[in-house]
């Protein structure tokens, strides 16, 4: 599926945090105390996403272990492909691997083949490609597996991703469309330390806001990182539960019950992507954050997301001179000579030079899990302790508790604390 036809409202979910999702609330393990973020990011997602996409190779993946991993079903991953559709994009992963099996497909089906596989690997399936959340554990290379058929034969290949490489990957396709990321803790850091929350050029941007008869203030204030007030969503679904295996059902309910929000995400989205000048994007800002406050005023005890804007231009497409050659007066051909294309995003290069002058700053709302408010000591954390040592029967010591308090603390920036919402 190309970039472009990238549903609005979407969300990437990384089949790793799937998979974790699968595991503990399938029912083939107990969860350890990093599950909690796990569970909100993905409720978060599922609740306020329309539609939902991977990557074509951890789709590959997801079908060459899943009868391994989970032979009794995937209740979550059968739930997200039946409420949103689950859909690949391009551009997150595309690299070759060394090949770990080799069989012959005479005579045999593909299911057969891929028994085959998993017949010959066992046990190293879930040893090797299955990740659980472990703030204890670093993990520099995401592993997954793909098939093929090379000269008659069934061939399965590793493909092994650095983390950092998969995260700039996924927001590089996220910053040229409407997707937002949906990952485990473990890529928490990597998604911080890639995003661009300070614009390019101020001075670049400045003359694109005058052109535009934009406000320059308002302009960065809707590409900085803010926090806004979100439902206590996780809270409200552990609350309603009395086993596990209600949770898919309640989820889904849940999710019906936030339709027309989902509605109003689309229809901002679509506005700000068909607004025909920066002007007017800016005003579907202030619609949006007036929504959102009058949304969020009868929920007490609610959360927050951390939202941030980001542009759909590279840093290094020497903006600024692009910008001078036009408002100098000079000929769009002029114009061009010093900007540099190869840098610049797909919207420009497919739409031609003459488009260029019509070209949008546009702001997509993207969202993350305030990690910092759910791990802090307070009423909405220790309910959903409380909540998963019920459901799971497990107890979480406070080794376990400190141990996570002690990575996001130390391990990770509190964009939190810097941001000064007006």
């Amino acid at each position: 599926m190309a970039d472009d036809s990238i549903s609005y409202n979407s969300a990437y979910i990384s089949m790793n945090l799937l998979d974790e999702l699968d595991f503990y609330l399938g029912g083939y393990g107990k969860p350890n105390f990093e599950f909690l973020f796990t569970l909100n990011t993905f409720v978060e997602t599922f609740i306020g996403s329309s539609s939902f996409y991977t990557s074509l190779n951890e789709l590959n993946h997801l079908n060459l272990t899943t009868s391994a991993l989970f032979p009794n079903g995937r209740p979550i991953l059968n739930m997200v492909v039946r409420e949103g559709g689950l859909r690949f994009v391009n551009g997150v992963l595309e690299k070759s691997g060394r090949e770990i099996y080799r069989a012959s497909t005479y005579g045999r089906t593909r299911k057969e083949l891929q028994q085959g596989f998993i017949i010959e690997y066992g046990k190293r399936i879930h040893s090797d490609y299955f990740l659980k959340s472990d703030v204890g554990h670093i993990i520099d290379e995401i592993p997954l597996v793909t098939a093929k058929v090379d000269d008659e034969d069934f061939v399965v290949s590793e493909v092994l991703s650095r983390s950092d490489e998969l995260v700039r990957n996924l927001l590089g396709v996220s910053r040229t469309s409407s997707i937002q990321t949906t990952l485990p803790i473990y890529l928490y850091g990597q998604q911080i330390s890639s995003l661009t929350t300070t614009p390019y050029s101020i001075k670049a941007l400045d003359k694109i806001a005058k052109t535009h008869e934009a406000n320059l203030h308002e302009l960065l204030r809707s590409l900085n990182y803010r926090v806004l007030p979100i439902p206590p969503f996780a809270n409200i679904l552990l609350g309603q539960v009395t086993s596990v295996s209600d949770i898919p059902l309640k989820l889904t309910q849940l999710r019906a019950d936030y339709q027309n929000l989902r509605d109003k995400f689309v229809e901002f989205e679509q506005e700000i992507a068909e607004a025909p000048n920066l002007k007017s994007q800016l005003s579907t800002f202030r619609k949006f954050e007036e929504f959102w406050t009058t949304f969020n005023h009868k929920y007490l005890g609610q959360r927050s997301k951390i939202f941030y804007g980001t542009l759909d231009v590279s840093k290094d497409a020497d903006l600024d001179k692009g910008t001078d050659s036009l408002l100098d007066g000079e000929s769009l051909t002029d114009s061009f000579k010093d900007l540099n294309l190869g840098k610049l995003g797909g919207n420009i290069l497919t739409k031609g030079i003459q488009s260029y002058k019509d070209h949008k700053v546009i702001n997509r709302f993207k969202g993350l899990t305030n990690i910092w408010e759910l791990f802090q000591d307070g009423k909405g954390i220790n309910q959903q302790i409380q909540h998963i040592e019920r459901l799971f029967s497990v107890q979480f010591s406070t080794a376990d508790i400190n141990k996570v308090h002690l990575y996001v603390k130390s391990k990770l920036t509190d964009i939190s604390s810097q941001i000064s919402n007006p």
